[in-house]
């Protein structure tokens, strides 16, 4: 059955075998997604040694594996969560695929059968769904943003969402671990996962070449030097003065350029009773002054309650929406108060769409948007500097999800004009701190997905399929006994 298995049996190569797969996740899920790649090749090692040694083996051999590459992660981690909650958020990752490697080797061995390469993309594909789910942070966590620079595997989530990327990215690690294991069944595995994952690729690059209207609009994006914002939830009158000068100059500054749109970060301005008259109706002359849209986040102190805001004003100076941001940084946003509904304007004649920073986590809520067919989704965010390139690229799935253009700013971050398709058009940062602007053309065209009308289908059929394996496999000997008692009299030992 297992004709290279021996190959993973003695302790250098399962050492060999634990590094290379903890390396392949480590650079390979890190937060900047230059290798990408490395994250179809990680799991082959240790899925072929699982098979080849004893459970207790595989199991520390894997939790082993996975803690090295959630090491990239940690100080990210420390940074956004503090030490204790980086610790148990590493290590918890590591035991729970541990458990999934663990449940991989009993389906693989127990079943001994060409299908149980499923075995590892449905375990690992309905554990995320199960934390998007029920986490805190929705989405953040998932393997699936590793793949953002490979344009034609992540055109599936238009179809699937973000866990028919996950399943693929582990399709082909398992399918490889496989052949290699399982030879006489090499035909069926090449058919079979052969098919899908061609298909899916093909499906990717067959989307990239559509044909795509010429359709855009100018829009022009800036954010302030980080240490000039007023960082706390307390008015500032120095700092909220000098915020408001420098942005209402770049309004002007972007607006010369003939940019319809100006974006600004999130919380780029903080409004209290006592500011707001004055605030609101330099942003509306200033809007009216250039004949260009304004949106900004800002601090709303307005009335008895601590909102995170954003305010959409038109260039006739009227404003057309005045959203709250509905999901909230755990421990670094308890003063707000969550809003309960999205954000919906006309951009002229367009759908359009506003949403904050940490909304974009949550697929499920941004799928709201999507089923009320906007062109555009303006989102003001605020980044922490080491996952800029992350942060943004886990905005834009959002897009490619529903089908439509994003245009992101973001402070101590990356500020970023996208299509449907992922394809970012145009970027700049402010991840050093100091300030930025950007202009660009964003692109008008929208079109609807099989996703934004079906959900999270992967996902459900994921956690089914997996029950289903799960039960054979383990009850699968009970049931051939009671068969033969039924069948022979015999009385299974």
């Amino acid at each position: 059955m297992k004709t290279a298995a021996t190959i993973f049996t003695s302790k250098y190569s399962i050492a060999l075998s634990v590094l290379l797969s903890g390396l392949c996740y480590y650079f390979g899920n890190g937060l900047n997604g230059d290798f990408w790649y490395l994250v179809w090749l990680a799991p082959i090692p240790i899925i072929c040694l699982a098979i080849a040694n004893s459970g207790k083996v595989a199991f520390l051999a894997s939790f082993i594996t996975y803690l090295i590459g959630r090491l990239s992660w940690f100080w990210y981690l420390v940074k956004v969560a503090t030490m204790l909650p980086a610790i148990i958020f590493t290590l918890a990752p590591a035991l729970i695929f541990a458990g999934i490697i663990l449940l991989t080797r009993s389906t693989a061995l127990k079943l001994n059968s060409w299908y149980s390469l499923f075995a590892f993309p449905l375990f690992f594909s309905a554990f995320e769904y199960l934390l998007i789910k029920f986490a805190p942070d929705g989405t953040a966590a998932s393997i699936a943003y590793s793949q953002m620079n490979c344009l034609p595997l992540i055109q599936i989530a238009s179809v699937a969402g973000i866990l028919g990327i996950t399943f693929i990215v582990t399709l082909i690690p398992s399918s490889i671990a496989f052949a290699l294991l399982f030879r006489k069944n090499l035909t069926y595995l090449s058919i079979c996962s052969g098919s899908i994952i061609a298909g899916v690729l093909l499906f990717g690059f067959l989307r990239l070449n559509n044909t795509f209207t010429n359709d855009k609009i100018k829009v022009g994006l800036a954010v302030m030097d980080e240490n000039k914002h007023n960082t706390s939830d307390k008015p500032n009158d120095i700092k909220d003065k000098a915020a408001a000068d420098f942005y209402l100059k770049q309004i002007d500054s972007l607006a010369s350029h003939g940019v319809s749109v100006i974006l600004l970060p999130e919380r780029a301005l903080s409004i209290d009773k006592l500011s707001e008259n004055e605030m609101i109706k330099s942003l509306i002359n200033a809007a009216v002054k250039n004949n260009v849209y304004i949106i900004t986040g800002y601090t709303n102190l307005r009335g008895e309650k601590e909102y995170n805001s954003a305010i959409v004003i038109n260039n006739r100076g009227n404003i057309v929406t005045d959203y709250n941001k509905v999901h909230l940084v755990t421990g670094l946003e308890s003063q707000f108060i969550p809003g309960n509904n999205i954000g919906l304007f006309k951009l002229n004649n367009l759908q359009s769409g506003i949403a904050i920073c940490k909304d974009l986590d949550f697929q499920d809520y941004i799928r709201r948007y999507g089923k009320n067919s906007p062109n555009i989704l303006f989102i003001p965010a605020w980044d922490f500097v080491v996952d800029d390139w992350l942060h943004s690229r886990m905005s834009i799935l959002r897009g490619v999800e529903n089908g439509f253009s994003e245009v992101r700013a973001a402070r101590v971050g990356k500020l970023t004009i996208s299509d449907y398709y992922g394809r970012v058009t145009d970027e700049s940062s402010s991840s050093n701190l100091q300030s930025a602007s950007l202009i660009g053309y964003v692109p008008t065209q929208r079109v609807d997905t099989f996703y934004t009308r079906s959900g999270d289908w992967v996902g459900a059929l994921s956690l089914l399929l997996s029950a289903f394996l799960i039960f054979v496999t383990y009850m699968g000997n009970y049931l051939f006994a009671f068969k033969r008692l039924n069948v022979s009299g015999d009385i299974p030992r």
